[in-house]
């Protein structure tokens, strides 16, 4: 089977990785890929280095839209492409008015990981099935009024990580991991940080993360005012988050909203790490409830931090319990299988087939 991803954005988002985890799925059964993506955008890069067929279209802010149709349409004629997976609303209405044009007909299948709200339009009605990387996602769509059976849940991956050490660190060491944006919480995390420190000097508070809309100087300045500046340790980008994160003895994400996915509470889980986190987007859906905090609520925030860090016998329960579900609900083998049977089940009703089974 021939599959073609639309993926028009430029940066390494929760979206983009949860198509990279789908297309090496998909590669792994034996299946071509194929995509079309922005010049140099991680999804091109991705692409390249995975030595699938790479098509440069514009990114998804260009109104280029005819030129981008006839180039799709001649793709997948010559190719033979059986299925076109679109990562973002634009490429599915790409897909969509190639679909009216192309002489060869092809599934069309909507892979949604991003927080940004659907709706219920002509070029889904053309959509096979859509896969939401959430329940959250799945209840965004059916609040738009589209058909729940039309939407497939299936979580992203993560491969297991070695068992945390029995032994904690000294001082213990709370991360946060995630680009530097206000959506992120980090404010919320240094507030809860100096309510934790007035009492448990013990700790050390690490943020490790891109800046984007927030800045390093900004958070280091906030520290300062609250009298917590050397307790705080900025690790910035860190191209290794799997050491960082093994480096800690508790995780925290903050953010105050969006979360539509989680790639950084699937690696806090897969380390075998307790992870905190806002009860905001799809986070209820991985982390255990006495686990989870208002956002934007650094009193909460810190009491919660609080027991883990005066029980390390929690700290493992905790840690180990993630560890297994990690292992048990967010394997790879799951994941491929479920993705294989919608990617199969629509190629195999091209045409006339409607909504495809749900997954078993």
């Amino acid at each position: 089977m021939k599959i073609l991803n639309i993926i028009d954005i430029p940066w390494h988002s929760a979206l983009a990785a949860y198509a990279f985890d789908q297309s090496a799925a998909l590669a792994a059964r034996g299946h071509e890929i194929y995509f079309a993506a922005a010049e140099d955008s991680a999804s091109a890069a991705f692409a390249l280095k995975n030595k699938f067929s790479l098509t440069i279209i514009p990114s998804r802010k260009s109104i280029m839209i005819i030129g981008t149709v006839l180039k799709l349409k001649r793709l997948i004629e010559n190719e033979g492409i059986d299925v076109v997976n679109a990562h973002t609303g634009k490429g599915q209405t790409l897909a969509w008015i190639v679909s009216m044009m192309s002489a060869r007909p092809f599934a069309i299948i909507r892979t949604k990981a991003d927080a940004k709200r659907p709706r219920n339009s002509f070029a889904l009605g053309k959509t096979a099935v859509v896969i939401a990387g959430s329940k959250i996602i799945k209840k965004m769509y059916t609040e738009a009024g589209i058909d729940p059976a039309k939407v497939e849940v299936v979580y992203q991956c993560i491969a297991a990580q070695p068992k945390a050490p029995a032994v904690s660190s000294s001082p213990l060491k709370v991360g946060i991991l995630g680009r530097l944006d206000p959506v992120k919480g980090h404010a919320c995390f240094i507030e809860a940080a100096a309510l934790v420190l007035k009492k448990v000097q013990a700790v050390e508070f690490l943020i490790a993360g891109r800046e984007e809309s927030v800045k390093y100087p900004s958070l280091e300045a906030r520290a300062r005012e609250l009298g917590i500046a050397e307790k705080i340790k900025y690790m910035k980008h860190v191209p290794d988050s799997a050491a960082f994160i093994r480096f800690c003895d508790i995780g925290v994400i903050a953010s105050i909203s969006s979360e539509a996915v989680s790639r950084a509470a699937l690696e806090w889980l897969a380390a075998g790490k307790p992870l905190l986190a806002t009860a905001v987007g799809s986070l209820p859906e991985f982390v255990s409830p006495e686990c989870l905090v208002p956002p934007q609520n650094p009193e909460a925030m810190a009491e919660a931090l609080l027991k883990l860090l005066k029980s390390p016998e929690i700290r493992l329960e905790l840690g180990a319990q993630n560890r297994n579900r990690a292992l048990k609900d967010f394997d790879q083998a799951r994941f491929t299988e479920q993705t294989s049977f919608l990617f199969e089940s629509a190629a195999a009703c091209i045409g006339d087939c409607g909504d495809v089974p749900p997954t078993p």
